[in-house]
């Protein structure tokens, strides 16, 4: 592919993510502002020439991003997702498990707890994590006027920071294979890639910093910022979406039951419990618990779960005359027509990766700050790097993959002890462009699992991420002084105070909406 090969574009390879990201702010359309930073990228790369820009937009780019077997592997597992989330909703099983579920869990606080956990229990996945715990929670969350917002920043957070310390899962095993490759390169045989990656766990502070903040705002409900207005509204007005707002997933919430059908909460379980059995099974199968399991395997033990609970769903749904077969049919294809303005989002992201390569902008940011590599600043000054550069491109491999080759040779000159500190520095700071940029996948995920416009749950979150990372950058600053057993103590202390003064402040700006939610259920 022609386009692939990297040009020196200089301050003009800035120009995808900042048209990308200005775009969505202003318009608030993800697609036109994820194809309009596409075309004109591409235009560039063309050299500005719109009508060759265009067919080599769709053939160099588009079409690239679609043979790529993760993204086609996923777009078909969106397809299947959204076909049996469809059918679990209409046959008024989400319905019947909120009923029941809401005797038990009947704040918003408790709510947002369980989505919390429910993000955690899935730590095998950043790609699946949204799709398969947002539909479990979405009548509940409508019922405990959870806005779709926070909802969204929950889910977020249960992705990326959580696989991104798993060993055994994609993501491990790629930042290990970076660290390998230095280390050899280096002639280092006295520490593995599995040692550096592992030591660094306590030191990757996004990743647990954000882990701990998602469930301890769900819990103290100390909202601030956007967020705050959000919950607001919600709770006020029961509008968990703003007025004008466009989820990243088609809803149809008019559930029609033949009569005398009444919703079963076995009609919910027992799929769930099928998706679950037959998911865990072909992952433990394959290694899960003990080895490196491939995301191709994540993929089609996900996909495999959810096919096995749709067909059971079909089944259920039979048995109890909710549907006949072709209406059950009917059901699963209209949920996955709704799934396709999420795919086209996603072709659109992935072809915007593409031309940010092409372009060089991961490249030139490394390149304009190169003079600054400090060695007693290196953790500090990677982590920033890796934040922009990942917010810039919306990837975190990409950022990963330009980073560690530069900082970890540094590191390794400087002393090996500090090499953990550092690769951790560089993953830390490349999940926070995957965790909150808009045109990271991950993010995207989030507004599709939560239903929730892409935007909105952008522009909310990105204070939270951006509280979290202002405190991991001062902490990587002092982590060549203190352990991080005193280091991360410390971090969640600031951080909850941080929090609580910020809260104090927008609610003294918006108010707090007392929970109804409790008299309600």
């Amino acid at each position: 592919m022609e386009a692939a090969e990297v040009v020196n574009y200089g301050i003009l390879s800035l120009i995808p993510p900042v048209l990308a990201i200005g775009l969505a702010i202003w318009t608030k359309n993800i697609i036109v502002s994820l194809f309009t930073s596409v075309f004109v990228s591409v235009t560039i790369v063309t050299g500005w020439n719109p009508i060759l820009a265009f067919p080599s937009m769709i053939k160099d780019y588009m079409f690239v991003s679609l043979e790529d077997s993760m993204n086609t592997q996923a777009l078909f597992m969106m397809v299947i997702i959204g076909g049996f989330v469809a059918l679990l909703t209409k046959s008024g099983g989400a319905m019947a498990f909120t009923n029941y579920v809401t005797k038990f869990v009947n704040s918003r606080a408790k709510c947002e707890t369980g989505m919390w956990l429910g993000g955690l229990f899935v730590w095998f996945t950043d790609n699946g994590n949204s799709l398969i715990v947002g539909p479990i929670f979405e009548a509940l969350g409508e019922r405990l006027r959870v806005s779709r917002e926070k909802f969204a920043y929950i889910l977020d957070c249960t992705t990326t920071p959580i696989c991104a310390m798993v060993p055994i899962i994609g993501w491990g095993v790629y930042a290990m294979s970076l660290i390998e490759t230095e280390l050899t390169d280096a002639g280092i045989t006295n520490v593995t890639s599995w040692d550096v990656f592992t030591r660094g766990i306590p030191m990757n502070f996004y990743a647990l910093l954000t882990l701990f903040m998602a469930g301890f705002m769900a819990v103290t409900q100390w909202d601030y910022g956007p967020m705050l207005k959000a919950q607001n509204r919600a709770m006020e007005k029961g509008e968990t979406i703003r007025p004008g707002g466009t989820p990243m997933r088609n809803e149809d919430k008019k559930i029609a039951l033949p009569d005398g059908v009444t919703p079963k909460i076995y009609t919910v379980v027992v799929p769930l419990l099928v998706l679950l059995t037959v998911m865990f099974s072909y992952l433990t199968a394959k290694g899960l618990w003990w080895t490196k399991v491939a995301g191709s395997d994540i993929r089609t033990g996900i996909a495999s779960g959810f096919l096995c609970a749709t067909l059971v769903l079909i089944v259920i749904c039979l048995k109890e005359k909710i549907f006949t077969f072709t209406g059950c049919l009917d059901v699963i294809t209209g949920g996955m027509r709704n799934m396709m303005f999420m795919c086209v989002v996603l072709v659109l992201a992935w072809s915007l990766s593409g031309v940010t390569k092409t372009i060089g902008t991961a490249a030139y940011l490394t390149q304009i700050s190169e003079g600054f590599l400090n060695p007693d600043l290196l953790p500090c000054l990677v982590f920033i790097i890796g934040a922009v550069m990942s917010l810039a491109t919306g990837t975190s491999w990409g950022t990963m993959a330009i980073l560690m080759p530069i900082a970890l040779p540094m590191a390794i000159a400087f002393d090996q002890t500090s090499l953990p500190l550092v690769a951790t520095a560089i993953i830390s700071g490349s999940i926070y462009g995957d965790h909150c940029s808009p045109i990271s996948d991950t993010t995207i995920l989030a507004s599709i699992g939560s239903a929730c416009d892409h935007i909105d749950h952008f522009e909310t979150q990105m204070p939270y991420a951006t509280t979290v990372a202002a405190i991991c950058a001062v902490m990587y600053l002092l982590a060549g002084i203190f352990t991080p057993l005193v280091m991360l103590p410390v971090a969640v202390i600031v951080l909850v105070a941080a929090i609580f003064v910020l809260h104090k402040i927008y609610k003294g700006k918006y108010g707090q909406a007392v929970d109804i939610t409790k008299k309600a259920a």
